[in-house]
């Protein structure tokens, strides 16, 4: 791996340290949407810019910020096991609970309307009828289990 490949990996552990020290605050807007997004952002970067470094190794160098595409791209290279990063982001295997009646044709329109596609715009900005619709609460060893997660992938990798 060259520099410029190490420094999206030492980027993405310092959102995950970010979002660390954030979840673990007393702030007086802990607990707040905004709060809770802007520390979902930095765990939502790190998965991106995670995915950017596994990927620059292989040569793919497409600029996007949609961790579903990038997420395709990187199963292509990386398929097996032991390389899955499991993370809150990935709706691919959404399934609604047969529990709650309609919530299939519920969570279908809010897809539509809040496309994951455009996650980083959704936890970077207030809401609107584009933007928004997602919440995350992250305790601070949630952002330790995805460090251990990426720290894992990445020695398997060199």
């Amino acid at each position: 791996m060259n520099k410029s490949n190490q420094e999206y990996l030492s980027m993405a552990l310092a959102y995950l340290e970010i979002g660390k020290v954030s979840a673990s605050s007393n702030s007086e807007l802990m607990n707040t949407h905004e709060f809770e997004n802007a520390i979902a952002y930095q765990l939502y970067h790190a998965v991106e810019l995670f995915y950017k470094y596994m990927l620059l190794s292989k040569g793919f160098t497409k600029k996007v910020h949609d961790i579903a595409e990038l997420e395709k791209e990187y199963e292509q290279h990386f398929s097996e096991e032991k390389y899955k990063l499991n993370h809150p982001f990935d709706f691919s295997n959404y399934e609604a609970s047969s529990l709650n009646q309609g919530e299939e044709k519920l969570a279908q329109a809010h897809f539509q309307q809040f496309k994951t596609k455009f996650m980083d715009q959704h936890l970077r900005y207030p809401s609107n009828n584009n933007t928004g619709g997602y919440s995350y609460k992250f305790e601070p060893s949630y952002f330790d289990n995805i460090k251990n997660q990426i720290l894992s992938i990445a020695a398997v990798n060199c």
